[in-house]
């Protein structure tokens, strides 16, 4: 029952909205969009549905967004979107920031500055004791059923 719950979830996560940042050669790129057919069917007409994508923090100069509804990429693009997988990534830059103030200044939180592996470590060990503390429940409200039985009955093993 569980499994199954986690494998629809997984499955609603799996489909839906894909993008990918293509830069060009001389500045600036495309930032694609992926919508599945599905999605745009199953809006209904008197609520209308919103379709949000974040664009990437090194995705410097969009100069254009692209949008197909498609089951896959199409061909081409598709090329062109594994291609630009495979170039390197820039990082960026740190530096300081001024805000409207000139004295004040704020520094840029790069990649490299937020602790990912301390919030999946914890994550996963939430989750691990959340399993544990299900499978504990369970295992009590077994033990009372039996408890209540052997009562009804009128013996207890001591």
């Amino acid at each position: 029952m569980v499994l199954e719950c986690v494998m629809a979830l997984a499955m609603l996560l799996a489909m839906g909205i894909e993008a990918a940042y293509v830069p060009n050669d001389n500045g600036g790129g495309d930032y694609l969009v992926r919508v599945e057919p599905d999605l745009v069917r199953g809006s209904r007409g008197d609520s209308p549905y919103q379709f949000t994508s974040d664009v990437p923090d090194d995705a410097r100069d969009v100069r254009r967004v692209r949008i197909y509804v498609a089951d896959n990429w199409p061909r081409d693009v598709e090329r062109s979107v594994i291609e630009a997988a495979k170039r390197p990534r820039q990082a960026l830059p740190v530096a300081a920031t001024t805000t409207a103030r000139a004295d004040i200044a704020t520094p840029v939180v790069t990649a490299s500055d937020r602790p990912w592996g301390w919030l999946i470590g914890s994550l996963i060990a939430l989750f691990l004791s959340l399993g544990a503390n299900a499978y504990l429940g369970m295992l009590l409200g077994a033990m009372r059923q039996r408890y209540l039985r052997d009562i009804q009955q009128g013996y207890v093993k001591a």
